[in-house]
């Protein structure tokens, strides 16, 4: 049994809390019971490598990923089995952002823990706005790396596939589908069901403390990756 998250905002996301250090995170994840979780910072991955290392010290795996907003203003779950392929996609990510400066006073700051809790860095770079790389191109880039993408909240009325494209594309190769956290429970969704074609999850999509640990997901097998997790939910959805 394993009882998963993969929307999980660090305080390196502008939006977030600064308390949310990657050590806080995996300890209050572990006490909810989740052992599975993803750190998904808006086009930033620098808290992951403090979050897999203070994960290991409590017996949660963390998957490599971030939160992308493509060209369209589409927000994009990417998601790795292991943290090179991750390392990578970000210098691709890092080419593919305006050279703008965070403003800290409209956006907030972007905050960098190591495991041990320690603030050792502000990431300055302006995170919170899309990247030159279109959907599709992402979708293919990630794909040739041994990646997933996971469209997120996808019926939201904003940086959704529904706002942004006006419809989900059932020949798109996405490995799976987020609803977000009220979308999922209006519907009454379970896991193993499908929207368009698509296997669907939901995350928490937390950016407070006091959520993490509050919304998450269980299956009934034994996962420590995300294409384990990923191929376990596709058995339930065929």
């Amino acid at each position: 049994m394993t009882r998963f998250d993969l929307h999980l905002h660090s305080a390196l996301s502008a939006c977030a809390e600064n308390s949310l250090s990657p050590r806080r995170i995996v300890r209050r994840a572990r006490q909810a019971g989740v052992s599975l979780l993803a750190l998904t910072d808006h086009n930033a991955s620098g808290n992951v490598p403090p979050a897999i290392e203070a994960g290991r010290q409590v017996g949660v795996e963390v998957v490599p990923g971030l939160e992308l907003t493509t060209r369209e203003e589409v927000h994009v779950l990417v998601f790795f089995d292991a943290l090179e392929p991750l390392v990578d996609w970000q210098a691709v990510v890092d080419a593919a952002l305006p050279a703008l400066e965070n403003r800290p006073a409209v956006f907030g700051y972007q905050v960098l823990y190591d495991a041990a809790d320690e603030i050792i860095g502000v990431d300055d770079r302006l995170r919170q706005v899309g990247v030159s790389l279109g959907l599709e191109a992402i979708t293919e880039a990630v794909h040739a790396r041994g990646g997933a993408v996971i469209p997120a909240h996808v019926l939201r009325p904003r940086h959704s596939l529904v706002s942004q494209l006006g419809f989900i594309d059932p020949s798109a190769s996405y490995d799976a589908l987020e609803l977000g956290r009220r979308d999922w429970c209006r519907r009454g969704c379970r896991l193993g069901e499908r929207l368009e074609g698509f296997p669907v999850l939901t995350g928490s999509d937390t950016h407070c403390l006091e959520d993490v640990g509050a919304t998450w997901l269980e299956i009934d097998a034994a996962v420590h990756t995300i294409s384990g997790l990923l191929e376990a939910v596709r058995r339930m959805a065929a």
